[in-house]
């Protein structure tokens, strides 16, 4: 419950708005605020193969009350396999039927494996909506900002707690305003944003922050960039990542509202399930949208310009380190393995660049190439379009829609010693070993020539023992920073490759830093 109890009629953030929708117990004259703490009752609560490490939680709570244990929502949990998917063993499939039997118990939605990443699927069919908050037992919930959703992680503790109440304790967090100024250059994609934003602000100056996206350059962004940037957020340290309720994503909702009313859906879904949504729910949901009040306070204000975004290589080891590309092709670094995979990454967009760019070629001898589409339905799209094809003539392996390679798990793991490129997430330190890139052209060119940069090249990163995974960057990069309050004092922020920055006490003072030098692409007319 909030502690205030008098009326606050301070402008409020999207993020407060949200909260403020799903906080229980409030009086009409309360709003939830930056810093409280307060008690939610989320639309969804998501969960996947680690449903089965729920389950006993859920049943421990209800442990001597004579009470059998019940869902006391049913229509809130959603479960989606996704992450070990490629073992078939007795124990792996049992687990899977016992997630699954459960479900139908309590009268659950359910996703078996195959269908494809959680995340995706949360979008796809309809959970993750504008203005809910859906929160998920993994670290990448942040991905349901995409669709102007408050999407967070809890711990399977939390889960197991909402499938017994319906309801979890959960602190506001603080908020940080990112201004998206300009428009993406050709072949830059998404990934290369957030890959930027987490290589430029590197002090942790979101770290546990909810980010909301603004400004004229958020129109600009396609669905699939904005649901690649809410993704990895939580590379960045935010504990949430929102884009708007645009014209853009009205335009996505109606068409997936038409495939709700036409289209054979993967899954379970029982009566009363909150999966999917009309036309009419759309226009609804529009008309009433939640926006940021007009001075609304943050706790930090970002500037990024879009236009001067350049793909770089980042890491080894974290999103923090970038090198450009420039200077990676002189390295001259030969890799092993390639992957198109992850819930950053592998929705339609991403698969037709890549088969683009692979079409009429072969991938080099001596690499690995290996694709995942996001969901069931992306691959099936995918292989309408005949960009599926095209990865597998030119020698690419197919891994089933879900998890893998990302999290260290399947077919086509990273071995110590090898060098990989990747399109994923950098998740777990040490888990594989992989780099993340931007564009898929990028990517694919690394395969092609059996370079880790040149011409269309991507990101590389050595895999040893406490090495770790990393992402493509962008430097060159106009930027603003606006800090919050802090302890009163203002100090010199030491930075990389010639960056300053302040923090101050006072919300209105502004210390900006401009970053103008370019990053030329040979054999890139765009750049």
């Amino acid at each position: 419950m909030l502690s205030s109890t008098t009326a606050d009629a301070r402008p409020l953030t999207l993020v407060e708005k949200i909260a403020t929708r799903y906080t229980v117990g409030l009086r009409s004259d309360e709003s939830a605020r930056q810093g409280q703490i307060i008690r939610v009752r989320p639309k969804h609560v998501m969960t996947h193969d680690n449903t089965g490490a729920v389950i006993p939680k859920f049943e421990s709570i209800f442990a001597g009350t004579g009470r059998e244990p019940r869902v006391a929502e049913p229509s809130q949990p959603v479960f989606v396999i996704d992450h070990d998917i490629q073992n078939h063993t007795p124990e792996n499939l049992g687990k899977y039927a016992r997630i699954e039997r459960f479900a139908a118990t309590h009268g659950a939605d359910f996703y078996p494996a195959g269908t494809g990443i959680s995340h995706q699927v949360m979008v796809e069919q309809g959970y993750a909506v504008p203005g809910s908050l859906v929160v998920g037992s993994d670290s990448h919930s942040n991905m349901y900002g995409g669709v102007s959703a408050l999407g967070t992680p809890v711990v399977r503790t939390d889960a197991a707690c909402l499938w017994a109440t319906g309801q979890t304790w959960w602190q506001v967090p603080q908020v940080a305003r990112c201004e998206l100024r300009g428009v993406l250059r050709p072949g830059v994609v998404g990934k290369d944003v957030i890959i930027a934003l987490c290589g430029l602000f590197n002090k942790d100056e979101v770290l546990n922050h909810a980010v909301e996206f603004v400004g004229e350059g958020v129109a600009a962004l396609s669905m699939d960039h904005r649901l690649s940037i809410s993704n990895m957020t939580t590379e960045w340290g935010a504990l949430a990542g929102l884009f708007p309720f645009d014209e853009v994503l009205r335009a996505y909702l109606l068409e997936r509202a038409a495939y709700f009313a036409s289209a054979r859906r993967p899954g379970t879904r029982h009566e009363g399930s909150k999966g999917g949504y009309s036309a009419e729910e759309v226009e609804g949901w529009w008309a009433g949208r939640l926006e940021a009040d007009a001075g609304a306070e943050y706790a930090i204000e970002l500037e990024l310009d879009l236009s001067t975004i350049t793909p770089h290589v980042s890491g080894p080891n974290h999103v923090k380190v970038m090198t450009s590309v420039a200077e990676m092709q002189a390295r001259d670094v030969k890799i092993d393995k390639a992957y198109l995979v992850s819930c950053v990454n592998a929705r339609l967009a991403d698969i037709a660049e890549a088969a683009g760019v692979v079409r009429g070629r072969r991938v080099a001898a001596g690499v690995e190439f290996y694709v995942a589409a996001a969901s069931a339905d992306v691959q099936a799209e995918a292989e309408r379009l005949g960009h599926w094809g095209a990865l597998l003539e030119a020698g690419a392996r197919a891994l089933p829609p879900g998890c893998g390679p990302c999290i260290g798990l399947g077919a086509g793991l990273v071995e110590d010693g090898e060098v990989a490129i990747s399109r994923d997430e950098p998740e777990l330190q040490g888990a594989d070993g992989l780099a993340g890139c931007g564009g898929v052209p990028r990517l694919a060119g690394g395969c092609r020539g059996q370079r880790g940069c040149g011409e269309d090249r991507g990101t590389v990163c050595r895999r040893g023992r406490g090495a770790g995974r990393c992402g493509a960057a962008a430097a060159g990069v106009g930027v603003g920073w606006r800090a919050g309050t802090t302890d009163g004092d203002s100090r010199r922020v030491p930075g990389e490759a010639g960056r300053t920055g302040a923090v101050s006490a006072g919300r209105q003072h502004e210390h900006r830093r401009d970053l103008r030098g370019q990053v030329d692409l040979p054999g890139r007319s765009d750049a």
